[in-house]
Formats: structure tokens, C-alpha cells, sequence
């Protein structure tokens, strides 16, 4: 008889702050999720994207090569759940085009944070 396991969340990580990208990773894994990166910058985010199965995100906002616009017109046009992690707010455009987006000012409990973003996933 063959036994098919459930597919644990794949959660995405996008920050170019490598300690806090870490820091995200292990709350991730001690959820017991996937991890998916981290990211560090929209061209990594966008690969990442193309080539992984991803259930939630946390973004950062400002990256090195640019804002996380991109990544995020993906995330929202394929449904998946995210949360941004930012010292800085959204930019206005990416806040007028999206307007119920959650965002949390730095710095957040990584765990705090894991377990909000879990919560946004649909269960099936």
C-alpha cells in the first residue's frame, strides 16, 4: 500500500539583512515548514519563484537591487498568504495597489511572525 505524506508549507523568505534572514529561517523550520531561500535580492526572489513550490512569504520591502513590487504582483496574482517584515513601510504605489497587505515594523519576533503568516495559509 502506498502512503502519500501531506506537503509541509513551503514559506519563502525574502530579506537582504542576512541575520534577520536566518534568524527567519530557523522560525521557519522550528514551525516545521519548508524554508525557501532566503532571498536577498527581487532577481533571487523571482527565481526562487519560478522553480519552487511556495505556500506563504515574508518579504522585506527594500532589497539591494530594488523594492519587492515584482515579488510581490506574483504572490498576490497566484493567491499565496505574505507578510512584510520592513523598517521602513511600503512604498505608495505597492500600498495603493494593495491596500490590506500586512506589515510589520522592525523589529518582530521572528516566531511571532512564523506563526501569524501560518495562520493565513488555507488548510486542505
Amino acid at each position: 500500500m502506498l502512503h502519500t505524506l501531506p506537503l509541509l508549507p513551503a514559506i519563502l523568505i525574502v530579506d537582504d539583512e542576512p541575520f534577520i534572514a536566518l534568524d527567519l529561517a530557523l522560525a521557519v523550520e522550528d514551525a516545521g515548514c519548508l524554508v525557501v531561500g532566503p532571498a536577498g535580492s527581487v532577481r533571487e526572489a523571482l527565481s526562487l519563484l519560478a522553480s519552487s513550490r511556495v505556500t506563504a512569504a515574508i518579504l522585506d520591502v527594500n532589497l539591494s537591487d530594488g523594492d519587492v513590487t515584482p515579488v510581490v504582483d506574483i504572490l498576490v496574482a497566484r493567491g499565496i498568504p505574505l507578510i512584510f517584515q520592513t523598517g521602513v513601510g511600503l512604498p505608495p504605489s505597492l500600498k495603493a495597489r494593495y491596500p490590506d497587505l500586512l506589515v510589520y515594523a522592525k523589529p518582530v519576533m521572528s516566531e511571532r511572525l512564523v506563526d501569524m503568516l501560518i495562520g493565513l495559509i488555507p488548510q486542505t
